[in-house]
């Protein structure tokens, strides 16, 4: 009895899922039209990307964190008062030529220590500048970080440094750079490739800075700038940079780097010509 008992069931069971399955026949093309819906929608997210994307810096990598330039804000302006007053004598020149609200290379020349730290304390906006990874030791490079300067290893392209100023001029800060690549006669003779690379793929204008008679009052070896030597700090017009065809070719980079070579010595020729005694 339990062999034929199955049969019957079955028998009457199997009739129940065929009904089922046409009445939801009619039903499958329901899903169908739902299945584009989907796909209409996903190219939403996918353009979305794309507009985030145009606002950051053109350029490959991880993105680095925003620098909390609180202490920029709220230290600069005793420093200054200090430094300028006290320690050294400066003059400063040409700072309403200084934009507050775009990203910007602060390029100067450079002759001695002090060109650094005189063109971050005294731009009256946050400048994060490109510093030799050899200055990143002991108190000096805790206080380097700490005040948000960029260490790069003048050794080699090193990308890292690059294209963490690429994202602080992506957001629209500032950042300094010495395009000499080294401290030396201050002539602007030549510079460096890699301001061309920050000015083209990061979009921004470049600002000429002259600092002039850095060396005298800090010369190498001296551990105390002299008070009888005054400096001044001039802040020439920004200016733009020709956006090459092909961005990442090697001789394209080298000839915008010579325009701003011949921009940044004209300014320092310029600066010097205006001195008075």
């Amino acid at each position: 009895m339990t062999g034929p008992d199955p049969e019957p069931t079955s028998a009457v069971v199997d009739p129940a899922p065929a009904p089922v399955e046409a009445a939801s026949a009619p039903v499958e093309p329901a899903p169908a039209p739902v299945e584009p819906a989907p796909a209409a929608v996903e190219p939403a997210p996918a353009s979305l990307p794309a507009e985030t994307t145009a606002k950051q810096p053109l350029h490959r990598g991880a993105e680095s964190k925003p620098y909390n330039d609180i202490l920029h804000r709220t230290l600069k302006p005793p420093v200054r008062v200090l430094l300028n007053r006290l320690v050294m004598r400066i003059r400063l020149e040409g700072v309403e030529n200084i934009p507050r609200d775009e990203p910007l290379i602060f390029a100067g020349n450079h002759s001695s220590w002090l060109d650094g730290p005189l063109v971050v304390i005294e731009a009256p906006r946050t400048v994060r500048c490109l510093t030799k990874v050899e200055m990143y030791k002991g108190v000096l490079g805790w206080l380097l970080r700490l005040v948000g300067q960029i260490p790069i290893d003048r050794g080699k392209a090193d990308r890292v440094a690059l294209h963490t100023a690429l994202d602080e001029l992506g957001r629209g800060k500032a950042i300094g750079v010495f395009p000499e690549g080294t401290r030396g006669s201050g002539e602007m003779a030549a510079v460096q490739h890699g301001i061309a690379y920050l000015a083209v793929h990061g979009r921004c204008r470049v600002l000429p800075v002259a600092c002039l008679d850095t060396g005298d009052a800090l010369p190498k070896g001296a551990r105390w700038p002299k008070r009888s030597v005054q400096v001044r700090v001039v802040f020439g017009a920004p200016f733009a940079v020709e956006i090459p065809a092909n961005p990442r070719s090697r001789k394209a980079l080298a000839a915008v780097a010579e325009d701003i070579r011949v921009h940044l010595a004209d300014h320092l020729a310029t600066a010097r010509a205006s001195e008075t005694v």
